[in-house]
């Protein structure tokens, strides 16, 4: 996998909404795309009070899932770190399970690592490596990559997967940082990447993260707007950058918080919310409760549609989806939460693969 300067890399756990999304894209966005998937961890049942499934039953589904949305696109699969130990009924361990079931299905799917995992982690990727020839995606931290031995560690690393530095792809989420002052991070970033030698010789560099709230309790209804933070630094970052020096690919984790998991449902009702992508912003409609009045969706997107925000049903599989909500039309209710987290992640998809389109002087 070589990634061009305009395309973009989400960081999607593989949940409905996230993958639905991208399933919709027209075949031009999804080859401007190579998604970072997670296979996430196993969700709360609050009611019974246990988990909601079995491993088997949580991993089982993921690889024919994984083919019939993303087919032999390339892509980067990943495990929740609460997955590394866990066993399948086989007895096989996730990651080799998940990349065996992959390889019978001839995706084209490239491994990830992260620095200081177990060693049973390790020795199972190190073997999907050297099966599959695909090379690795090394996930790092902001942490890591401050710290002065960075080059030392990740070498050790990669001597252990038995991968070359040629065949890596150095992806570095920044988690969810204070952005700003953006020339300030931007500098302290670059100096630290310039301490650390060997950055040009990875097959891709990617830098990810996000400025988007692990909850939008902070927006009153009717609701206002969130600054991408996560965009407005990257191009900061670009600008900041010596002559010569690397620039990264740009990745982020769309509209969803890293940090989001299940919660008790019978403790809180989420609002009914409409998340629409603007330049350097994020627009939200928010109103009451989604499961006490459901049809307040037709009027967040009647707002958006009047807006002169809005882009237009052409732009995205969302904003069609929007305009059809709005307009009240057949087959385009207020559906779930659920298909208003795609109908957003479809938008701001489209939105970003726009900006560095623009970025990239591209037509």
């Amino acid at each position: 996998m070589k990634l061009s300067p305009d395309m973009y890399v989400p960081v999607l756990k593989f949940r409905t909404g996230e993958y639905q999304a991208l399933f919709r894209l027209s075949d031009a966005a999804k080859n401007r795309v190579a998604p970072l998937f997670i296979i996430p961890q196993i969700e709360f049942d609050f009611e019974t009070w246990s988990p909601k499934h079995t491993v088997e039953e949580h991993v089982a589904p993921f690889a024919k899932r994984y083919y019939a949305k993303w087919k032999t696109r390339e892509a980067w699969v990943d495990i929740d770190p609460s997955l590394h130990a866990a066993t399948m009924d086989s007895g096989l361990d996730v990651i080799t399970h998940v990349f065996d079931e992959l390889r019978n299905l001839t995706t084209k799917v490239v491994p990830v690592a992260a620095l200081h995992q177990p060693p049973a982690m390790i020795a199972a990727l190190g073997k999907i490596i050297a099966t599959d020839n695909r090379g690795v995606g090394i996930r790092a931290r902001l942490e890591d990559i401050m710290r002065p031995d960075f080059s030392t560690v990740v070498m050790a690393l990669l001597k252990q997967l038995g991968v070359s530095v040629a065949q890596t792809d150095l992806i570095l989420d920044l988690g969810t940082p204070a952005y700003e002052p953006y020339v300030a991070f931007a500098a302290a970033l670059t100096a630290a990447l310039k301490k650390n030698t060997g950055i040009d010789a990875y097959r891709n560099f990617v830098i990810a993260g996000t400025a988007y709230p692990d909850s939008l309790r902070d927006i009153n209804p009717p609701g206002g707007n969130l600054e991408r933070h996560d965009w407005n630094f990257y191009r900061a970052l670009l600008s900041s950058l010596p002559f010569g020096m690397r620039r990264p690919n740009f990745g982020d984790y769309t509209i969803v918080n890293p940090a989001f998991v299940a919660i008790d449902m019978r403790m809180i009702k989420p609002a009914g919310k409409l998340v629409y992508t603007n330049k350097g912003q994020w627009w939200v409609k928010k109103g009451g409760a989604f499961r006490d009045n459901p049809g307040q969706m037709h009027d967040h997107c009647q707002s958006l549609v009047k807006s002169g925000n809005f882009r237009g049903s052409a732009f995205s599989e969302g904003d069609k989806y929007i305009e059809g909500c709005a307009a009240k039309v057949a087959g385009y209710g207020p559906s779930s939460q659920t298909r208003w987290k795609e109908v957003a992640i479809s938008h701001h998809t489209m939105h970003v693969l726009e900006d560095l389109a623009t970025l990239a002087g591209t037509p």
